[in-house]
């Protein structure tokens, strides 16, 4: 009996043993898995992270975007350097094409110091050559009421006095297409083999003035690929506007305008803040053929967030349908790509290639509305290429009735009305208001000019050097034989 008692014992030791030794080996193995997972999730971000390595572009160009800066400019100054640091340092990698400001470039419109600011960290991109634009979103247009972010579209700003932001420095480069309003809305333009892109950049709730101006230049272009970028439009649950009732009013109709414009492709905005009890930044959507992305992390971090480049790599391989993907770099704290959905995704699109296109302008398009001053042909007119500085307008490779030349006209108090391009090298156009210059390029020095219905001599309101005509002293017609 006692052998039994003795034995008993000693399996359930045993028993007890095996229990503690099978927990042990359990507890290894959990441990084992969990540090599998671990690997696995490790790996899978490094994939991610080579994946999304600018250095990895193969065939294809970046655009990126950058908004709502505010807080950097007003408190964080250091952050905002360094992410116009890091871009100006990727620039080669990256392929990039252009920097897009999507607005809120500085907190408070008339603070002096941010303005500073933002222009310093602006710089870091200009003096690299790296091309960038703006709009100015609502806390950059001076305030109703003395309302920090209550910004009126129909006033001025103090952005321009600040190189960052100065317009008459930015018309010097290739790039720039135009602005208006001293630099509120801007646009700039760049060419990937035979595909030319414009950026068009309008301010927050722009008026129509500055609409009518968005329209000529994507009506004069149809054959170039645009990207219109707002400072308010999409919103971060897929609808439009967020502010106030006047938001949503504006960017509902701005949604229908677009839809009149097939070669505006895509769209890019900010200024949608993160919805309560949600981390949303970002959202994205297809309007038809056009691809809608709205972006913005200012409020995270501590406001530090902002300090982040949104980046659209398009993969040009296949350029007619390109694959467009997108991914986010935070260039504070670690620095770090974001891989989460709203921040790493991709889409296709459809461009197209480019070739001289046929326009009708109608009477009085005005091609800068704020100005009074307009163009127009009693024709269709075939353009190689428009483009639009301050106020300056250049149709480059201009053909009318099978006559091909380059026509500058300076607006200062031009209306021009091209009236008659005849094959026979006759040039005749009206000028409404005296002060204009009309600059032509042609083959050889005109054989005659009349001003104003009476004969000129060469140094008398006109002359011929280089092979182009200037005409500085018509105050109402011109008429150019080459013959």
């Amino acid at each position: 009996m006692a052998l039994l008692i003795i034995l008993s014992g000693f399996f359930e030791y045993q028993i007890v043993n095996l229990q503690s030794q099978l927990s042990r080996d359990q507890s290894t193995i959990n441990s084992l898995n969990t540090k599998e997972a671990a690997m696995n999730s490790t790996i899978t971000n490094l994939d991610n992270q080579l994946s999304l390595d600018p250095d990895r572009i193969v065939d294809g160009f970046s655009i990126v975007q950058i908004t709502d800066t505010q807080f950097l400019s007003d408190s964080l100054p250091g952050l905002y350097s360094g992410l116009t640091s890091w871009i100006a340092n990727k620039a080669s990698a990256l392929n990039l094409t252009i920097v897009v400001h999507t607005g809120d470039i500085v907190q408070v419109a008339s603070s002096a110091g941010d303005w500073q600011n933002a222009s310093n960290a602006m710089m870091t991109l200009y003096n690299n050559g790296v091309p960038y634009c703006w709009n100015a979103g609502n806390h950059d247009q001076d305030e109703i009421n003395n309302t920090v972010g209550r910004g009126n579209p129909d006033a001025s700003w103090i952005g321009g006095n600040y190189p960052g932001f100065n317009v008459t420095m930015m018309r010097k480069e290739p790039y720039w297409v135009g602005d208006i309003f001293d630099g509120k809305s801007t646009a700039v333009q760049f060419i990937w083999g035979n595909y030319h892109f414009m950026v068009i950049n309008i301010e927050y709730n722009a008026n129509q003035t500055v609409l009518d101006w968005m329209q000529t230049l994507v009506k004069t272009n149809p054959n170039v690929n645009v990207i219109v970028a707002t400072h308010d439009f999409l919103n971060a649950t897929g609808g439009y506007g967020t502010l106030n009732h006047a938001d949503v009013v504006w960017a509902t109709n701005f949604e229908k305008l677009l839809n009149n414009y097939p070669n505006v492709f895509m769209t890019i905005n900010g200024h949608a803040t993160i919805p309560s009890n949600s981390t949303a930044t970002g959202y994205n959507k297809k309007a038809g053929k056009r691809e809608e992305v709205f972006f913005n992390r200012q409020q995270l971090n501590s406001l530090q967030g902002a300090a982040a480049a949104r980046i659209y790599t398009f993969e040009m391989s296949h350029p007619a349908n390109p694959g467009v993907d997108v991914y986010t770099y935070q260039t504070f704290g670690t620095p770090h790509y974001i891989t989460d959905p709203m921040d790493q995704f991709n889409f296709s699109t459809s461009l197209k290639a480019y070739s001289p296109s046929t326009v009708s302008i109608p009477s009085g398009t005005e091609f800068l509305g704020s100005s009074g001053y307009s163009v127009s042909f009693a024709t269709s007119t075939t353009l190689a290429h428009f483009s639009q500085n301050g106020y300056t307008l250049r149709f480059n490779d201009l053909t009318l009735n099978g006559f091909t030349s380059n026509l500058t006209a300076t607006a200062v108090g031009a209306d021009i009305v091209v009236t008659n391009y005849n094959p026979d090298k006759v040039l005749s156009y009206m000028v409404s208001q005296s002060g204009g210059t009309q600059t032509f390029s042609v083959n050889a020095a005109p054989s005659s000019v009349v001003i104003d219905g009476s004969p000129a001599k060469s140094g008398d309101g006109w002359s011929y050097s280089k092979g182009e005509v200037t005409v500085t002293g018509a105050a109402s017609s011109v008429t150019i034989n080459l013959t």
